[in-house]
């Protein structure tokens, strides 16, 4: 693993991205079909699993990730 530095997460982070993107790219043409409900039972599985994992982390680290994060800038701007 890469030392810890803003430029190294942004590399994570941006690769994470991708193969999300990749995978709600797959995900689409599924919806609408006998297949929507396992695609998003996926989804749901995969954001749980995310938001817990953060929680995890932020009670192990004695932060709390989620607070500092603003949910206003994300959705409106």
């Amino acid at each position: 693993m890469n030392r810890a530095t803003p430029e190294n997460i942004g590399e994570e982070l941006s690769q994470a991205l991708a193969l999300i993107k990749e995978a709600l790219d797959m995900s689409a043409p599924l919806f609408g079909t006998d297949q929507e409900d396992s695609v998003v039972m996926l989804w749901e599985a995969f954001i749980k699993e995310f938001i817990g994992y953060v929680r995890q982390r932020s009670a192990e680290e004695g932060i709390n990730l989620m607070s500092r994060i603003s949910i206003t800038k994300i959705l409106f701007s």
